[in-house]
């Protein structure tokens, strides 16, 4: 235990000789392992987004490929079997197929092939050939491109294998009426079930051409192709490489698989992965598959990995050598001014510039907690306190003073005696000097409760009666809150901001109402109004002003943040003034102080 306890000591110790050594090298031996292994996690992470979304993206433009070739393939695919089915249920070929094989004349045969060379001019591109048997061989036309391919037609061999169609329209992949010819497409329609007198077939064959222009058209991998599937078997249209050709466990089960569109991944001879993304032709119902090699279509994910990796060391390198620059940078000043701090010896406060190879921290931290942090604290802290009281000082020479209230209240005064209401005069200047002998309370700046509610009942009754109808108010205190202590003028402002902050600045008539109740052992007072009220913004922004102050001197009124200091100064920072409001529903500002009688002041 004891060799372990000092094998840890002995490497704390080198660590600290050769890491942390001073302030530069304790930044470099932590941050430059953070910005290595938050620029490895940020490269990392960013070439795995990169590779996935490269990897979609390439499937994605693969199954775009597959998505529009088949979405042209069914339009021409639709287009040909409309042509089929307009030609079966042509009254001229219904002619020949219901009149007796002796009884077909060669102008049946021209009205036929007018129609047959209609349909050929408009599909040539696609058409190869169009092939008409009836009667068992006893009526046939031909028209295409080579009429050597022309063999026997056997119905009895069609009808065998296509039966189930109620249309009798088929597709398949080749004309078996021609072994030698090029695998192929071919659409028909059989005439005449069971023992029927009428039999026959109308068969249109594809150009092989025209698939292998369509397929070439699509634009994927080097070893990439698309090929047709049906229950029958593959067309490919292009020489492949055995190596990439479908297994034949894929082909068979995208044979029998309902999904519309798909993708398999599967595994050739020489172990590499392919990828099949496949949809099917609504006209026929087969499917439309891209074959390609994995490796092949994500190759640009190698590139963004090398590209990853050279990223990375660079930045690593350029990390580690900004982070020497600036750590150089931010420890110079800091070691010049532990240098400095070694000349400040009691009220000498003079820096004396010197070098020495002492640790900057250690050097730091004891002449900030010796001198320099302690003194200016307390000389920050005297001029705050002083500037405070001389704030307060002011703060109740403003509200004691109110020069544009007694102005206003003497006019008004005048103006019920030009009246002849005398009554309401004297009662105006009665209320008036209580509310001055309140206010200046034998120089007392804690007074009863009762004495505050009366100062501010007689400022009520003036504004009252100076405003007539446009407010109304009400106290609610339980006269057992009356003998308890309360700072001079603390709910005088308040009820004067809910007046002119308030009420006047919202229409028709208002209310006041001042409540005091008790909770907790302390003393609430609510002064209530339902005047303008203020924004959720200007709510923040007065809150802020009650505990900062050079923002409380912008923000709000002397005569709101005197009463919330000069509360805090005598009852602590557990007292002191509350404010709610909502716009256009009015504000509620709450005083909390101790429960405390005149006499324990």
């Amino acid at each position: 235990m004891n060799k372990f306890k000092n094998l840890t000591n002995w490497l704390h110790a080198k660590v600290a000789q050769k890491m942390l050594y001073s302030l530069k090298s304790t930044i470099l031996s932590f941050y430059i392992p953070i910005i290595i292994l938050f620029i490895f996690m940020t490269g990392t992470i960013s070439y795995w987004l990169a590779a996935q979304q490269i990897e979609d993206n390439a499937y994605s433009n693969v199954q775009t490929i597959v998505f529009q070739t088949g979405n042209y393939l069914d339009n021409r695919f639709a287009d040909v079997l409309q042509q089929l089915i307009e030609l079966s249920n042509d009254p001229d070929v219904l002619s020949v197929i219901n009149k007796d094989p002796k009884d077909i004349s060669p102008e049946d045969y021209i009205r036929v092939q007018s129609h047959v060379n209609t349909i050929r001019s408009l599909n040539g591109t696609m058409i190869d050939s169009i092939y008409l048997n009836f009667h068992n061989n006893k009526f046939i036309f031909f028209r295409g491109d080579d009429p050597n391919i022309v063999t026997p037609f056997s119905y009895k061999q069609y009808r065998d294998q296509y039966k189930d169609n109620p249309y009798d329209i088929y597709w398949r992949n080749s004309n078996p009426s021609d072994a030698n010819r090029e695998e192929n497409v071919s659409l028909f329609k059989l005439f005449g079930r069971g023992n029927a007198k009428i039999n026959g077939i109308i068969l249109f064959s594809f150009r092989h051409d025209f698939f292998e222009k369509v397929f070439s058209r699509s634009l994927l991998s080097k070893s990439g192709y698309l090929v047709l599937i049906n229950k029958e078997g593959i067309l490919t249209f292009k020489k492949t490489d055995s190596a990439y050709q479908m297994t034949p466990d894929v082909i068979q089960n995208l044979q029998q698989t309902k999904e519309k569109s798909g993708r398999i991944e599967f595994k050739n001879t020489q172990g590499e992965n392919l990828v099949a993304i496949y949809e099917t032709i609504p006209s026929n119902q087969w499917k439309l598959a891209a074959v390609f090699t994995q490796a092949e279509i994500l190759d640009n994910v190698k590139y963004i990995k090398y590209i990853t990796v050279f990223i990375i060391i660079l930045l690593i390198l350029i990390a580690v050598g900004l982070t020497n620059i600036l750590a150089g940078y931010i420890t110079k000043p800091i070691s010049l001014l532990a240098d400095h701090m070694k000349s400040i010896k009691g009220d000498n406060l003079e820096f004396v510039s010197s070098i020495h190879s002492i640790n900057e921290i250690g050097v730091l931290d004891q002449g900030v907690q010796d001198l320099v942090q302690r003194v200016k604290v307390l000389l920050e802290q005297i001029k705050a306190e002083q500037e405070s009281k001389r704030q307060l000082e002011f703060s109740v020479m403003q509200t004691q003073i109110h020069p544009h209230f007694l102005y206003n209240t003497l006019y008004s005064i005048q103006g019920l005696c030009d009246m002849g209401l005398t009554k309401d005069a004297s009662a105006m200047v009665t209320a008036l000097a209580n509310f001055f002998r309140s206010s200046i309370s034998c120089g007392k700046e804690i007074i009863t409760v009762e004495e505050e509610l009366s100062h501010i009942r007689n400022y009520l009754f003036i504004q009252e009666m100076r405003y007539g109808d446009v407010f109304s108010y009400e106290i609610n205190v339980d006269s057992k809150l009356f003998p308890y202590s309360i700072v001079k003028l603390t709910l005088q402002p308040l009820v004067e901001n809910a007046i002119y902050h308030g009420i006047k600045q919202k229409r028709g008539i208002g209310w006041i109402k001042v409540t005091g109740y008790t909770k907790d052992g302390f003393l609430y007072f609510e002064v209530e109004d339902n005047g303008l009220g203020m924004t959720p913004e200007r709510l923040a922004e007065v809150r802020a002003g009650l505990t900062d102050k050079t923002l409380g001197r912008i923000k709000m009124g002397l005569g709101v943040r005197s009463v919330h200091e000069r509360i805090q100064l005598y009852y602590g920072t557990n007292a002191g003034l509350k404010i709610d409001s909502e716009l256009n529903i009015g504000t509620v500002m709450t005083v909390m102080i101790p429960m405390e009688r005149l006499e324990d002041t």
